[in-house]
């Protein structure tokens, strides 16, 4: 098993665009689709590790292998713009529908002195067919380039990992993956503040009525940046305990566009 021990590479900003290539045997334009996989955080969440052996992508004419590698992540540590390769692999230009993530299991331990109702921080959790099919992402018809197309899986720990049990008490719990991708050469980002910092208020990017992303102020500041967004238009809602919800309606994410200056001050 090839163990992918952190720290990872800064994840770049844009996708380096290369000539085109021809595959001589089939005469079809390929280019290189490299996959990278980045994490929202989770309050209570120390670490939360996940074991995968493979990630693959549909397109119209069918599933394209990107990696068979096995490897294991701590998605905690893949915050604030850091992501860790998945697979990188050349396959047909086109357009692409579905990733298919490996995820064999998962590992989560709590924050002192939160605890499993086994009496341990620590426990293991099964991933309903990650291991057999994969986890599926529907995507937004990527656009796999001659050259290279970066494409990001941001795994949100804060919503895969479901507890149940009292603020601060004995847990259990069940992982049922929540994860959305971008295509990292368009994706942009929503960035502000929230007062009053004691809030430690959690932010969420919403179309309709689906969240996309999430992400958490920062303890100390107050800062946040919801990341990764794909190009459109979003409500972002500040949420804490004990306070009134907070909601920016209309925030236009152009492509690569970082947008800041979206803040909230929660009222008790």
């Amino acid at each position: 098993m090839r163990i992918n021990y952190l720290p990872v590479l800064a994840l770049a900003c844009s996708a380096a665009l290369a000539g085109c290539a021809d595959d001589s045997t089939s005469g079809n334009q390929m280019g290189t689709l490299t996959v990278r996989l980045a994490d929202a955080p989770g309050e209570e969440i120390e670490s939360a590790v996940i074991w995968t052996s493979g990630v693959s992508i549909v397109g119209a004419d069918g599933i394209q292998v990107i990696s068979t590698d096995t490897a294991t992540y701590d998605l905690l540590a893949l915050q604030g713009g850091v992501t860790a390769a998945l697979g990188s692999a050349e396959i047909p230009v086109g357009t692409y529908t579905q990733l298919r993530l490996m995820v064999d299991s998962a590992q989560v331990t709590l924050k002192s002195p939160i605890t499993f109702t086994s009496g341990s921080p620590t426990a293991s959790l099964k991933v309903p067919s990650g291991s057999e099919s994969g986890l599926k992402v529907n995507l937004d018809s990527v656009e796999v380039i001659p050259g290279e197309t970066v494409l990001l899986v941001d795994f949100d720990v804060s919503r895969s990992f479901v507890f149940q049990g009292p603020p601060g008490g004995p847990k259990s719990a069940s992982f049922k993956p929540v994860i959305h991708a971008t295509v990292m050469n368009v994706a942009g980002s929503i960035a502000g503040t929230v007062q009053p910092i004691a809030a430690r208020a959690g932010l969420f990017a919403i179309q309709g009525t689906d969240t996309i992303a999430t992400t958490a102020a920062d303890t100390l500041t107050g800062a946040y940046v919801i990341r990764y967004l794909a190009p459109g238009t979003y409500s972002v809602l500040a949420r804490a305990t004990g306070y009134q919800d907070g909601i920016v309606n209309g925030v236009l994410v152009g492509n690569s566009q970082d947008v800041t200056g979206v803040d909230f001050t929660l009222v008790p």
